[in-house]
């Protein structure tokens, strides 16, 4: 092995065999391991205490006597200097973070387009952080209530009202507060930016009509027949294939889907019938006792039941209980008291499936129970209001008024207001509607609604699986599935596509595609004198999304959208503006064209909250924004005008970004617009920089948008003058 010899090395060492060694010792390369903070100080000031020993020269004088007179000067500066330079390079070392320490930060949706609304922001550390300067360092963008969670070294932000905002560029940066637990801190900010997807809502459908709309609904079976006293809702296994209830004389019977004789499982005096979510359980009343009856097993064991008990629930594993003074909890011990309700009232009628909630009357007004609080608040009308049931997750709950059936929050608030009939909430976030004489579908928020079928169609009760269903006729159990065909694509959604290949078209600058969906006039719209086909400038127009759409009232070869164009520098939003097309077609037979456009003036992003999707039905509006808003600011800073200015509209409520404003009483044909106010501030601290106009025309009655404003006037002749847009709030920090 050849060794490059060092001519100091050798004179100071003076011994073949340390010369060898050292060269060895030199050539090796060995990993780095990490250095503890103590270590590292402590060899600072060892080092520092030699360089300085050496720069003194206080070498012992019997040993500077001894070496040789040519020597020693250059030998004692030789190593002053060694020694000082050793020192400033460790200690420079020492001040640099190595590759372990340093901290690297990345995101799964970094940079991504389409991000899913349901899912937190994932941001994750190469190593392991101190959680508390961590999350206080996080910013985000638009201004948002989030909370924190930890698995490993990845954090988790999520919105506390749950989902993104949608149609939204979020930017959410990491500040150089951020520490590790070991101390060191981030090198500079880092910001992850992303861009979710719209909002996902089922296109409008037509108005229920007197003839059944075809569906692939099965044969309908009757199961059994039902007694004429007291009934106690059925209960379906978790599998969908077998329906319990309380028959003649009390006695629980089960009876399969596909049909054949009821069995009978327990022979008399069972009421209030409840089978757990996991199917392996089912708890009822019999003899002044609960008893839990283990399905695969046959077994059962009593429970002691609360005095004057008035409803059996499961909440995941554990059996609540409704009495006449409150909500219990049953065990093996006995019932123990969640909570009570004023001695006066009728007692608990319902509880929530999540087991946070409960209802009761109270003279002639009902009141939801909030079990970890005891508080109670009164919801629905003073009278004539009857509760209905709860949403799969406990988070919503139905009610009857005389102007329909109200979807309400966990507190009781309207939310939306939709057909009256016997509701009931399935799994897959769709409201059966029985009646006498029908039977619809229709989703939560009072849009997308069908009408199965014609019929008799009582206490419908949704299966797990979110496809069968039961309810009652003519005093008997029966039972069906409810899976609507696949519809043809409605005007609107003809019209949308048509919008959205003429988008992308210009967001490719393809200008020849674009002219595609243009006719005569909507090229005139578009000439070197009007609007820009391809939009050049410093920012790019990089992407699109559909604020609004309507259908021009009883002349279906109209439509009118309003598209929001976001101009895009490097990855970040710079600015945004909207144009109002108007679309029409000869017949049916003939794809839709853009016949007019106009478009609002550009507006700067990051100055205020921005609206990013509105809904318009007969009744109500709803106004999604992208900032969570300072809430006392929305009633009198979020209005509908009518054509002379004057707000129209009754209470609006505002939850999770989402303004909704109810009691309109829109005139089908009229025109109306929405207007933000400047006063509406978002968490951040920012008010609306200037008014939002947005102009619509009033829809016929059960009329509906999905994602969008309803139209229902003549667009050829609108009744105020063509819809257009004024600056609106914008995206802010």
């Amino acid at each position: 092995m050849s060794m490059h010899h060092d001519p100091d090395l050798d004179d100071i060492l003076q011994d073949d065999e340390l010369v060898r060694l050292g060269a060895l010792l030199r050539s090796t390369r060995r990993a780095e391991p990490p250095l503890d903070e103590a270590f590292r100080s402590d060899l600072r000031r060892q080092l520092m205490k030699t360089a300085w020993e050496m720069g003194e020269g206080r070498t012992p004088w019997w040993r500077r006597s001894k070496a040789p007179a040519r020597r020693a000067p250059s030998l004692a500066w030789a190593g002053a200097a060694a020694g000082v330079l050793l020192i400033a390079a460790v200690v420079v070392y020492m001040q640099q973070p190595t590759g372990r320490d340093r901290i690297t930060i990345t995101s799964p949706v970094a940079d991504a387009h389409a991000v899913q609304l349901q899912q937190p922001i994932l941001v994750k550390f190469n190593q392991p952080m101190d959680h508390p300067s961590t999350e206080a360092a996080v910013r985000i963008a638009p201004a948002t209530y989030v909370a924190f969670s930890w698995q490993d070294n990845t954090l988790a932000v999520r919105p506390t009202g749950g989902n993104l905002a949608p149609n939204t560029q979020y930017r959410v940066t990491i500040g150089p507060s951020a520490r590790t637990q070991s101390g060191n801190k981030l090198d500079s900010p880092k910001t992850i930016i992303f861009v979710t997807q719209p909002s996902v809502t089922p296109s409008p459908s037509p108005t229920p009509t007197a003839s059944p709309t075809p569906t692939s609904q099965a044969t309908e079976h009757r199961l059994a027949g039902l007694p004429s006293s007291t009934f106690y809702t059925p209960q379906w296994s978790a599998d969908s294939t077998t329906i319990y209830f309380v028959g003649d004389n009390g006695a629980l019977e089960s009876v399969t889907v596909s049909g054949g004789s009821a069995k009978v499982i327990v022979p008399d005096g069972v009421s209030y019938p409840a089978i757990a979510p996991a199917g392996d359980r089912l708890a009822y009343v019999r003899g002044g006792k609960i008893e839990v009856l283990t399905l695969a097993a046959g077994t059962t064991a009593e429970l002691t039941a609360p005095p004057l008990l008035t409803t059996l629930t499961w909440a995941k594993d554990q059996l609540l209980v409704g009495a006449k003074d409150g909500v219990y909890k049953a065990s093996a011990d006995g019932p123990s008291q969640l909570a009570s309700i004023p001695q006066d009232a009728l007692g608990v009628s319902s509880i929530a499936p999540d087991g946070a909630h409960a209802i009761y009357q109270l003279g002639h007004s009902l009141f939801v129970l909030d079990l970890a609080t005891s508080k109670s608040s009164r919801f629905g009308a003073v009278d004539g209001t009857s509760f209905l049931g709860w949403s799969p997750d406990g988070s919503r709950m139905l009610y009857r008024t005389a102007d329909g059936t109200v979807v309400a929050d966990d507190k009781g608030r309207a939310v939306e207001t939709i057909l009256s009939g016997d509701p009931s909430w399935s799994s897959q976030d769709e409201i059966l509607l029985g009646t006498d004489t029908d039977l619809y579908v229709v989703r939560p928020d009072g849009f997308g609604l069908i009408k199965l079928n014609s019929g008799t169609y009582h206490l419908p009760l949704w299966a797990p699986n979110g496809v069968a269903f039961a309810y009652v006729r003519g005093g008997a159990l029966w039972t069906a599935t409810a899976t609507p065909l696949v519809a043809e694509p409605s005007m609107l959604d003809l019209a949308s596509s048509q919008v959205s290949a003429f988008m992308n078209a210009r967001v490719q600058r393809q200008s020849d595609l674009a002219k595609t969906f243009l006719d005569d006039n909507g090229k005139q719209a578009y000439s070197s004198s009007g609007l820009s086909l391809v939009i050049n400038g410093d920012a790019s127009f990089s992407r699109f999304y559909i604020l609004t759409q309507e259908v021009a009232g009883h002349r279906p070869d109209k439509a009118r959208l309003v598209v929001r164009l976001v101009l895009t520098k490097g990855s970040l939003d710079l600015s945004e503006y909207e144009e109002v097309l108007t679309l029409q077609r000869d017949n049916a037979s003939h794809p839709f064209l853009i016949d007019h456009a106009t478009a609002s003036p550009t507006r700067d992003l990051g100055k205020g909250a921005e609206v990013v999707g509105v809904d318009v039905a007969a009744g109500s509006i709803k106004v999604v924004f992208d900032s969570d808003l300072v809430s006392n600011t929305v009633s009198d800073g979020v209005v509908v005008l009518d054509a002379t200015g004057k707000r129209v509209g009754g209470s609006s409520t505002y939850t999770n970004r989402t303004v909704v404003i109810t009691g309109l009483d829109l005139s089908p044909g009229a025109g109306y617009s929405l207007v933000v106010l400047t006063t509406v501030q978002d968490v951040g601290g920012r008010n609306v920089p200037a008014e939002y106009h947005l102009n619509f025309i009033g829809p016929a009655v059960a009329a509906t948008t999905g994602g969008s404003a309803a139209g229902q006037g003549d667009i050829g002749n609108p009744p105020t003058p063509d819809p257009s847009t004024q600056p609106s709030p914008s995206p802010s920090p």
